[in-house]
């Protein structure tokens, strides 16, 4: 159910679970992405601090719990969580791990130290957009306009499907002058019939290309 996005499905199925004292680690943390699936961060946290009091070796649940921390903007904590996974060093997936430490100094405007955890991810797995993205946000911000460019590429190539890196690229370009680059970026995203705020963006840019 979680796998397909029948969160609401998957929380009338776990909760009456996670009650029971024995309730596993998984399914704590399985209620957890349900959670945050239906947009409900602050539930989702106490679901992976669940899944952790009942199984403190299991690493998913930490990374998940320092990724929810994020998003509720509970930054340092995140942070702490997140590094007792780099100590333990028992993790397969460390590069989401740095990527999350990224984060949390990305959303503090801390781009010096976001940079470095990028690049720890990327060290690791070479070919993983979301820190290609990240990082030319941090170059982005900073005036790095050509650095950024590539990054949003490099992002772009590894996820050609991710509507986020194109947009960003895209945005970039024009900044930089390059006009037909941009477009074809913009044209590109808008062929996939995107929504909300991707779409906005995405025509002002094409529109503010063609003044």
């Amino acid at each position: 159910m979680v796998g397909q996005g029948e969160y609401q499905r998957a929380v009338q199925f776990l909760l009456p679970r996670s009650r029971q004292v024995d309730a596993s680690a998984e399914v704590h943390t399985l209620l957890g992405l349900s959670f945050l699936g239906l947009n409900n961060p602050n539930v989702a946290m106490k679901s992976f601090q669940a899944a952790l009091k009942s199984d403190d070796g299991d690493d998913d649940a930490r990374l998940n719990l320092g990724y929810t921390l994020i998003l509720v903007g509970k930054l340092k904590e995140s942070r702490v969580v997140l590094e007792e996974i780099v100590k333990r060093n028992k993790y397969s997936l460390m590069e989401k791990v740095y990527l999350n430490i990224g984060l949390s100094f990305l959303q503090e405007k801390k781009c010096e130290k976001a940079t470095l955890s990028f690049q720890s991810a990327l060290e690791i797995d070479p070919t993983y957009s979301a820190p290609y993205f990240n990082l030319g946000k941090c170059q982005s911000a900073s005036g790095r306009l050509k650095e950024a460019q590539a990054s949003f590429q490099r992002a772009v190539d590894f996820c050609p499907g991710c509507l986020d890196p194109q947009l960003e690229l895209a945005a970039v370009s024009v900044r930089l002058g390059e006009r037909k680059k941009a477009l074809t970026h913009l044209d590109s995203i808008l062929q996939a019939s995107p929504s909300g705020a991707i779409e906005q963006r995405a025509l002002a840019l094409r529109k503010q290309i063609a003044k």
